[in-house]
């Protein structure tokens, strides 16, 4: 990786509040510069240990959960159980197909994406499901305790 490039991440991972040194400027610099922008955890240590990146599974998990965070990558709702990581930061729309196991980034305005629902729902009616999510302002990124506790269900009040 040039200097240039690298003092472009380094310079991202700061003004999100991150440390802009350590392995978190090539691990950034790896997301952005894959072919494919929706990358499991699998996906991306195959790529780090190509880069050289030396880390346990467990570690790049946890940058994967920081850079997603602070709004540097994203997270992508799946099918399955495995995280899906995002590359393209911005909010924008996706389709995602069960059977295929395709995820489609949708970078269109508003009404297109109301089109393309109403289209979906009409051709499939039901086999569509619709899932809306706000996100959260990276800026308010939560302790690790809010993070685990996000996901569990509430405990039942007593009679």
């Amino acid at each position: 990786m040039s200097h240039a490039v690298e003092a472009v991440f380094r310079e991202e991972l700061r003004r999100a509040g991150l440390p802009g040194h350590g392995v978190l400027p090539r691990l950034l610099a790896q997301l952005r510069a894959a072919p494919e922008t929706h990358l499991t955890l699998a996906e991306v240590a195959d790529m780090a240990a190509e880069a050289g990146l030396a880390m346990t599974q467990t570690e790049l998990a946890h940058h994967l959960e920081t850079l997603a965070d602070h709004g540097l990558v994203g997270r992508l709702p799946t099918t399955t159980t495995e995280l899906v990581f995002d590359t393209v930061p911005e909010p924008h729309s996706h389709m995602i197909y069960e059977e295929s196991a395709q995820i489609v980034d949708l970078h269109v305005s508003t009404e297109t994406l109301l089109v393309m629902v109403r289209q979906a729902l009409d051709e499939r009616p039901d086999s569509v499901e619709i899932v809306v999510r706000f996100r959260r302002d990276p800026a308010a990124a939560p302790d690790q305790a809010t993070r685990t506790a996000i996901g569990r269900r509430r405990p039942e009040p007593e009679p």
